[in-house]
C-alpha cells in the first residue's frame, strides 16, 4: 500500500512494531477476546482493503492470530484521522470484512472471525454509536434479517495521561497521536519528547524517536522544524539524531532537486532563482529561516547549506 500521508505512514510505522500492537492488544481489548488470543502467533497480512477514494482519510492494517482453540482469525485495524468522526465507518467496515473474507483462505469451509476495531485521533470526539444497526432505520421484526456487529472505538485525542495505558513504546505512540491535533501542542511537545527519549536506550528506540520527529515536522504545523530542533537537541543522543535527520532530509533533496519545484508549479527559472538567492542568504541566517522566507523545502536549504 502507498502511504497517502503523513498519518498514515506514522500509524503504519508504529502498529507494525510487534511491541506496540502486542502492547495494545492486551491492554485494550476485552478481556473475554484477549482470552483467546495467541499472543505470539500474531501475524501482520499484506495489503489494504480501503477504498481508494477514502486513503485521504483511512489506512487500515489486518492481523491474523491463533486463538486458544487452533482456529485462525484477524483483527482489523481502521485508522481514522479526519479531524471529525465518520458516521459512515460502520457501513465501511462491513464492506472491508466482505472483502477480507472473499480473499482469505476458509478454514474447514467456514469464513473466519474478524474483530473490526478503529482508532480514532481527529479533533472532536468521537459520539457516534459503534453498533451497525444504528445506521439504518430498522424495524424491530427486521433485525433478526439484517447484518449486525459492533466494532471497537478508541478515540485517544482526548484522553487524559492516566488513561493512556501500556509499556513505554505504546504509551510514546499513543501521546503522539493524541497531541497532534491538540491547539496547546507547542507547550505539551517537550513532555512529549521527553517520554519519546526514554525509548533512546532500547533496541531501534533511536530509529522510532526519528520516526516521531518526521510525524511532527510534517503532520502539524503547531511546531516548527527550528523547535523540534531546538528541543531534540537538549537531550542526550539529541544532536545526533537531529544531524541524521537532517543527512536524511538533504539525500531526498538531492533525489527530487529541481523536478520537485516543477511538479509543484515553479517555473524552472525562478525556482533556480530563489535557489541562488538561498544561497546568498546562508551566510547570515539558518536554514529553517532561509526555507521560510523563500517558501523552498526544508530539504533543498539544508542540500545547498552542506554543498
Amino acid at each position: 500500500m502507498t502511504v497517502q500521508n503523513p498519518h498514515d505512514h506514522f500509524f503504519r510505522d508504529s502498529f507494525s512494531r510487534p511491541e506496540i500492537i502486542r502492547d495494545f492488544i492486551q491492554e485494550y481489548l476485552p478481556i473475554e477476546l484477549l482470552a483467546d488470543i495467541e499472543l505470539d502467533t500474531l501475524n501482520l497480512e499484506d495489503g489494504s482493503f480501503v477504498d481508494e477514494e477514502m486513503q485521504t482519510h483511512h489506512s487500515d492494517m489486518l492481523y491474523s492470530f491463533q486463538r486458544t482453540d487452533s482456529e485462525t482469525s484477524y483483527i482489523y485495524l481502521l485508522f481514522e484521522h479526519k479531524s471529525y468522526p465518520d458516521s459512515e465507518v460502520a457501513l465501511q467496515l462491513l464492506r472491508y470484512m466482505v472483502r477480507i473474507w472473499s480473499q482469505v483462505p476458509r478454514e474447514n469451509g467456514k469464513l473466519r472471525p474478524i474483530v473490526p476495531l478503529v482508532i480514532y485521533h481527529g479533533e472532536r470526539r468521537w459520539q457516534i454509536a459503534s453498533d451497525f444497526h444504528s445506521m439504518l432505520n430498522l424495524p424491530e421484526a427486521w433485525k433478526p434479517h439484517t447484518p449486525q456487529f459492533d466494532y471497537l472505538l478508541y478515540d485517544f485525542s482526548h484522553r487524559s495521561d492516566a488513561a493512556i495505558r501500556g509499556e513505554i513504546w505504546l504509551r510514546v505512540c499513543l501521546m503522539v497521536l493524541r497531541t497532534i491535533f491538540d491547539p496547546t501542542l507547542h507547550d505539551q511537545f517537550p513532555d512529549v519528547v521527553k517520554l519519546a527519549f526514554e525509548l533512546s536506550n532500547q533496541r531501534r528506540g533511536v530509529d522510532y524517536i526519528r520516526t516521531i520527529m518526521y510525524y511532527f515536522g510534517k503532520a502539524t504545523e503547531k511546531v516548527t522544524y527550528k523547535r523540534i530542533k531546538e528541543v531534540v537537541e537538549a537531550h542526550e543522543q539529541g544532536a545526533n539524531i537531529m544531524a541524521t535527520m537532517e543527512q536524511e532530509l538533504m539525500e531526498r533533496g538531492y533525489k527530487r532537486g529541481i523536478v520537485q519545484g516543477i511538479e509543484q508549479g515553479i517555473e524552472r527559472g525562478k525556482y533556480e532563482k530563489a535557489i541562488e538567492t538561498a544561497r546568498k542568504l546562508l551566510v547570515f541566517h539558518d536554514a529553517v529561516t532561509v526555507s521560510e522566507l523563500l517558501g523552498l523545502s526544508l530539504e533543498d536549504v539544508l542540500r545547498l547549506k552542506n554543498d
